[in-house]
Parts: structure tokens; sequence; C-alpha cells
């Protein structure tokens, strides 16, 4: 019996919680009121999960010895897991902006997303795509990855020069990797302002990079970066 009460309370929540969910969305039809309710109408979900573990807890091992080692317990497991959701992006947010100098209207390029920072949170941010498309990214999804922030148009100092890669490490995969090189340099911008061009001569690829910098000054600086690189990568010393 005690199986057949826990699931059927159980599922009562959850129907319960779903028609809240329902019925709340109807009656809110504000725009501001109804984002309201539909950002804080989780954590009631949070919250009443949470008491219906702690009443299966009690229901199911209230006889036992071990009853408040076990609620301990369980009740410790949960704060942790809160914290680390909470705060993982609290502390990736704060190097992010404190290492990139992130603000609302910055143009910026990462591995897998690009837009306009529109505003910064606590544990996210949100972004703005080319097609008018608003996201919200937490911190802890971009820490780690590469931040090309974009220059306004036309501010941008344009290079480009050729190098010879042996065909052997494939035209793909020398694309990826010199891109993810470049797109490390700060002063670089955007990965759409990058061009990688291979052109076969034998047994090699005449590869063209084409990039733009922030700085004129930068612009050979960043060449002999990418020819270290290459050369280290692709041992293109050999190719000369």
């Amino acid at each position: 019996m005690k199986v057949l009460y826990t699931v059927i309370f159980a599922i009562a929540l959850i129907v319960l919680l779903r028609g809240a969910n329902y019925f709340l969305t109807l009656i809110t039809h504000q725009k501001n009121m109804r984002t309201y309710v539909l950002r804080i109408f989780p954590w009631i979900e949070v919250v009443l999960w949470t008491v219906y573990v702690f009443w299966a807890i009690h229901y199911w091992f209230h006889d036992l010895a071990g009853y408040m080692l076990i609620s301990a317990t369980i009740a410790i497991v949960l704060i942790l897991l809160m914290g680390w959701y909470v705060f993982r992006d609290i502390i990736s947010g704060a190097v992010l902006r404190s290492d990139n100098n992130l603000e609302p209207g910055l143009k910026i390029t990462t591995d897998n997303l690009s837009g306009t920072i529109t505003s910064l949170g606590f544990i996210s941010l949100e972004i703005t795509s080319a097609d008018g498309e608003r996201v919200n990214v937490p911190y802890s999804k971009i820490t780690g990855q590469s931040i090309a922030k974009r220059a306004a148009k036309g501010q941008g100092k344009s290079q480009s020069f050729k190098i010879h890669i042996p065909r052997r490490y494939g035209a793909l995969n020398i694309e990826k990797r010199l891109k993810r090189k470049i797109l490390e340099l700060p002063w670089v911008i955007a990965e759409g302002d990058i061009k990688i061009s291979m052109k076969i001569m034998g047994e090699v690829y005449e590869t063209e990079i084409s990039f733009y910098t922030i700085k004129e000054e930068m612009l050979n600086q960043t060449e002999e970066i990418i020819r270290d690189f290459a050369n280290d990568a692709f041992e293109t010393a050999k190719t000369k």
C-alpha cells in the first residue's frame, strides 16, 4: 500500500502542477504578469517537489532508527545540488565579465552562438541573434570557449597572407583548427570576418587566410602567431 500511495500522490502532484500552470497562463492576460508567472512558477514546482520528497521519506522511514540521518543526508544533498547549480553560474559570470569586459550592446561570437548582448544577469546573459531571436545563456555554458568581440562596422584593419599546408591533414580539419586558433586571439574581430580558402597545389593546399583586427599594429603579430601555429600543427616548414 505504501508504494501505491506514494505513486498516487506523485501523479496527483504532477496533474496539479500542470493544471495550475495552464490555468495561470490563461488568466494572466498582461504580458508583464505572464512573464512574471512563467519565471516564478518553476521555483514553486521545486518547492512542492522538495516537500513531496521529504513527505515520502517520512512516510517510508519514520519508524526506523536512522530516520533523522536519512532526512539530514537528503537535505544536505539537495542543498549542495541547488548551490552548485546557482553558484557555478554566478562565479562563471563574474570571471567572464571581468576577463572580457562584457556589456550590453556588445556583439560577440563564441564556439556555438553569435549575437548582441541585450542584458547581463547574475547567472545568465541575454543575447539577440541577427534574426531577432533572444536567447538566455547561462554563463557556465560559454565558460572556457573562445569569445570574439566584434568592433563597429568599418573600424577593423584587414590582413591576408598565404601558407602551404600538406593535404594529408584534410581541408575541413585545417580550416577548423585555423579558425579556432585565430578566435583565441582577443584582438581579432568576429568569426564571420575570418576567411580561409584553399587551392590544391600538388601535395599541399595553398591556404589564404584573411582576417580583421581591432588595431593595425596587431596585424603582423597575428600573422606571425598563425604561421608558428601552422608550423607546429601541420609541419608547414617542411613544405617550403
